[in-house]
């Protein structure tokens, strides 16, 4: 399920391909004429959206779309945004992908001359190639069929006229010249050559191409993948080119969020798109309000992968992945802990009438064990707030079942529930809804879990073929705390200061769920962030490195946990008359602590705290004097 975007074939591609990821070009005014930022964590989808709007995905994607719905469906967006018309694709779309082997450049290329020189016959040879597959020619056998004019500046390293096969060989020649310097490293004062300027977006935006049958008449856009190999320099130089040139054509740029630097990831400007009206941080897109797209996204890829899958005969994923309890088999631990709660509730209640109407109607309550256990535990959560009013008079009247309406809520009745599984060991994790909840809006580790599930899904249909029993709640839940323990084991060895950055998790995850677990659950449903002020914001991000030396290792552990999606921030957030940054714990992590998959509970903490927690991890967080389920 999670094979690789770049490993299918285009037509694959094409059938594999979630419309509901056009929902982001959508969001454009003009998508083709501007410069464009793609980021995400890795995983986040940036790829996927630029191969789309290629020649061949375009092109098979208009072929297709008659005969099959889902392809019509990307067909009908595409054409909603311009990259395809009544008679075929509208757009030229030429990949640039950027490779290490720039960034070997950076350590001898002064002044970014070689790296330019390098660029522009990519970005030559990228357009070659997208000429030849938009026509359905055979590369580079075909070149010759074209020719290319334009009007250069003095100086200009890319020829003024020539034919599409004159350009392949100009750019071969400066391909070999590079792997000859490449070889030449220990003697780096030998290198000669490089171009001045980066002519190659000039030369796409402008540049009048043309065959036997006339000019072609295409909008173009400029698609460079995998920026954050750059080296620093190389990636700002590029940055700036672009943004100061302003040419009339398209510019997607997809990079890693590790690409950035901490007043990139931490600060107002960037999360704001403050620098570039075109910034689209996926995971934050897909988040909040929509939040149903994409899942109704991600669902589809899931969908459309599975029934694509050997033995699984183009059947769904969704109808086999269970959505209930399998009350029987909690019978025992149900019963027990219901009669628990209630031994509880009556010795905190004592002799008095205060709680006599609260404890009737529990006691006659109807539905299942489990319904009756939730009712139980919401009780006792709503006892133990009473009872640590402030207010101690009137103990003599007893409350009425309205006032336990009122006092209830959703988020309460949330906690109360994710207590009772807890205790219980009844499964937490688990249904579609969860599914989508645990990918923290990134598609990677959403295909990650839904993996998980599938693999097994599948094995279970080769020996009940007729009647496949859908995955209970309990192996879902199992499932995903396996991958969510998988991902926390290798968080050391994928991010950088991997051990201080696990601690740093660690901590925060230990002291969220000693939050989450008071029993009178003051942050209902749960605590599941930490927060900073907007001012240790500042401080961290605009001192002079000299200024808050004591500070800088906390500072780059919380730049590579955001850029890895691990701590997803939320800026000002308001409480007290103060302002607050957010950093949630990506979901999975979540799972990995026990704790509730909800937004919204989160608690301050001082950068000093911090630090310390980084240095000594859970051992660092208090017990709680209230926390039970830990």
């Amino acid at each position: 399920m999670r094979a690789s975007q770049r490993s299918t074939s285009d037509d694959e591609f094409v059938r594999l391909f979630g419309v509901g990821a056009l929902e982001v070009i959508k969001s454009f005014d003009d998508p083709w004429n501007g410069l464009v930022f793609l980021r995400s964590a890795p995983g986040g989808g940036k790829t996927t959206f630029l191969r789309i709007l290629t020649p061949r995905p375009l092109k098979l994607t208009d072929n297709l779309a008659d005969q099959h719905q889902q392809v019509k469906a990307t067909r009908d967006a595409l054409r909603e945004v311009g990259a395809i018309g009544r008679d075929g694709p509208k757009l030229l779309g030429a990949m640039v992908v950027f490779t290490s082997e720039y960034k070997e450049l950076s350590a001898f290329d002064r002044g970014n001359i070689l790296f330019r020189e390098l660029l522009n016959s990519r970005i030559v040879v990228a357009t070659l190639r997208s000429v030849l597959e938009r026509a359905e020619r055979q590369f580079p056998d075909d070149l010759d069929q074209y020719s290319f004019e334009w009007e250069p500046e003095s100086d200009a390293t890319i020829p003024g006229r020539a034919t599409g096969k004159e350009l392949f060989t100009w750019a071969s020649r400066i391909e070999r010249d590079f792997y000859d310097r490449m070889d030449d490293l220990g003697s780096p004062a030998s290198i000669k050559g490089g171009h001045a300027r980066l002519d190659g977006l000039k030369w796409f935006a402008h540049v009048r191409i043309s065959d036997a049958q006339g000019d072609m008449d295409v909008k173009r856009v400029l698609l460079m993948d995998e920026l954050q190999t750059l080296a620093p320099p190389q990636r700002a130089s590029l940055i700036e080119f672009i943004t100061n040139a302003r040419e009339q054509c398209g510019v997607w740029i997809a990079e890693r969020l590790e690409a950035l630097t901490h007043k990139d990831l931490l600060s107002e400007g960037a999360l704001r798109k403050r620098d570039y009206e075109n910034v689209v941080q996926l995971e934050e897109r897909w988040s909040g309000t929509r939040t149903k797209s994409y899942t109704k996204f991600v669902e589809t890829i899931a969908n459309l992968r599975a029934a694509k899958a050997d033995g699984f005969e183009g059947r769904e994923l969704f109808p086999l992945i269970g959505e209930t309890d399998d009350i029987p088999s909690l019978e025992t631990a149900l019963t027990g802990r219901t009669a628990e709660i209630e031994a509880e509730v009556v010795k905190m209640a004592g002799v008095g009438p205060r709680y006599s109407n609260w404890l009737a109607n529990a006691r006659g309550l109807s539905g299942n064990l489990l319904e009756r256990a939730f009712k139980w535990q919401l009780l006792k959560i709503l006892v133990i707030r009473d009872t640590r009013r402030t207010q101690t008079s009137f103990d003599f009247d007893s409350l009425t079942l309205d006032e336990f309406g009122a006092r209830s809520g959703s988020g309460t009745d949330r906690a109360a529930e994710h207590f009772l599984r807890t205790d219980v060991g009844a499964p937490i994790y688990f249904g579609r809804e969860s599914l989508s909840a645990v990918s923290s809006s990134n598609v990677d580790q959403y295909l990650e879990v839904a993996g998980a599930l599938f693999e097994e899904i599948s094995a279970k249909i080769r020996f009940h073929r007729d009647q496949p029993v859908p995955l209970t709640a309990a192996r879902q839940d199992a499932l995903i705390r396996g991958v969510a323990k998988d991902r926390w084991d290798g968080l050391p060895r994928r991010l950088p200061r991997g051990v201080e950055a696990r601690r740093l998790l660690e901590a925060i995850g230990e002291y969220c769920r000693q939050q989450t677990f008071r029993s009178s659950a003051p942050y209902a449903p749960g605590v599941t962030g930490i927060a900073i002020t907007m001012d240790d914001r500042k401080l961290i991000i605009d001192s002079e490195d000299a200024e808050i030396s004591h500070f800088i290792r906390l500072r780059d552990v919380m730049t590579s946990l955001v850029s890895h999606n691990l701590l997803m921030p939320r800026l000002d957030h308001r409480n007290n008359g103060r302002e607050y940054v957010v950093f949630y714990l990506n979901r999975l992590l979540c799972v990995h602590f026990g704790l509730p998959l909800g937004y919204g509970g989160w608690r301050h903490q001082t950068l000093k705290s911090l630090l310390h927690w980084q240095e000594a991890g859970a051992k660092a967080i208090a017990v709680a004097e209230e926390a039970t389920l830990v």
